[in-house]
């Protein structure tokens, strides 16, 4: 079985490591893929520094990196939409794949596939960001229901990352049977329990205050600011915290920089400058999380690049307590409060009383821990991709049957 995957771009780190959650998924189902036999190829549009982070990376093995047209608007949309369609072009003049599926927290990449033949071809897309979920610069317009199902049903299956997409897809009209449900899975052979590193390499204080740990970037979706706020707050309460946040924008979008200064600013003037610490996307992640206490995600949208904050994934697998927002996915995601705690709303003293709870009842801290790791395994690589894997078997047999 030949198979071929496709994500709008890939955005590696100086480690190697992707950035974004869909975009994590897409690679690590791919790589697992490659590991269980199958012949996999990746096609991302790729900027020259990235094709050279990944030189000696695992995923350099199976990516065919794709040019990139630039920023904004047109590059991040259209342009890549049709960077992609003219990849898989000049590959389907030099081989044949069984299977195109393509990866996105939108749904428009899905018209890519739709070029292969579908009588010999299995054509699929995952949707990782629910249908109609606020933010983003397209979903106002090309996210109607009418437009969005034209192209899914089209597809031999869609493949919903969470169950909350699952429901989004039904509700647009796309039928049940069109659907599969394969959720968004982790690494657990990178991430898993690890003891905390001392001395700390990333936080500051003498170990008596709560660790808390903010990944991702600065703009206003992601509630950076409404986090530093509910660390003021606690500052104010003398709840004893220490704080890290590892901000990226690998796209090098203005809002995120603008957000960075904006967040920068806020500690100066909330004088908390001794609890916070800025850095970028760090070499070893993983030593990061397991310095942490807990890890938080103040989102306010459940708008890209997944319902499930990969985020959440990683901590839950080393056994990290997770508080978070109940934006999108991540109330089943947390299985409503028992994985990890849900703040009360969206407001910074929401996400204070929750991180308070936590920090002073060591208990429930634990258990929530002990409740995670449990949960990780319900996100297993392996079976995600042996999922998908009989996926493709079943639906490549029935076009032969029909071919016959």
């Amino acid at each position: 079985m030949k198979i071929c995957y496709l994500m709008p771009r890939m955005l590696p780190t100086p480690s190697g490591a992707v950035v974004g959650g869909s975009a994590t998924n897409c690679v690590s189902l791919a790589l697992e893929l490659k590991r269980q036999g199958a012949a996999i190829e990746l096609l991302a549009s790729v900027s020259s520094d990235g094709v050279d982070r990944l030189a000696d990376k695992p995923v350099a093995g199976i990516v065919n990196p794709l040019p990139t047209i630039g920023r904004g608007f047109i590059g991040k949309g259209l342009g890549t939409l049709h960077v992609l369609r003219r990849g898989l072009k000049d590959r389907l003049r030099e081989t044949h794949f069984d299977v195109v599926h393509s990866h996105s927290g939108t749904y428009p990449y899905a018209v890519v596939p739709l070029m292969v033949d579908h009588k010999s071809c299995v054509r699929l897309h995952s949707l990782y960001c629910p249908l109609g979920a606020k933010g983003g610069a397209y979903s106002s317009w090309w996210e109607k229901s009418a437009l969005s199902r034209l192209v899914l049903e089209r597809l031999d299956r869609v493949i919903a990352a969470t169950e909350n997409v699952r429901q989004s897809l039904e509700n647009a009209g796309v039928r049940p049977e069109k659907i599969e449900l394969v959720p968004m899975c982790v690494d657990a052979q990178r991430f898993h329990p690890m003891a905390r590193p001392e001395p700390a390499k990333y936080f500051s204080g003498n170990g008596t205050c709560a660790r808390i740990l903010f990944i991702g970037n600065a703009s206003k979706e992601k509630g950076l600011l409404g986090l530093l706020a509910a660390v003021k707050l606690l500052k104010e309460k003398g709840v004893p915290v220490s704080f890290v946040a590892a901000i990226e924008n690998q796209c090098g979008i203005r809002e995120y920089a603008a957000g960075y200064e904006l967040a920068r600013t806020f500690v100066h003037r909330a004088k908390i400058e001794s609890l916070v610490r800025f850095v970028g996307l760090v070499h070893s992640i993983e030593r990061l999380y397991a310095e942490s206490d807990l890890v938080v995600i103040p989102w306010n949208t459940s708008r890209g690049p997944s319902d499930y904050p990969m985020v959440v994934l990683e901590a839950m697998a080393m056994g990290k307590c997770v508080v978070c927002t109940p934006v999108g996915g991540c109330p089943d995601l947390l299985a409503y409060g028992k994985a990890g705690m849900l703040t009360d709303g969206f407001s910074s003293q929401a996400i204070a009383d929750a991180i308070e709870a936590t920090v002073c009842n060591p208990t429930t801290r634990k258990k929530l821990e002990q409740s995670a790791l449990k949960r990780a395994e319900d996100f297993s690589l392996v079976n995600s991709a042996r999922q998908l894997l009989r996926l493709y078997e079943h639906l490549l047999e029935g076009k032969e049957r029909h071919r016959v």
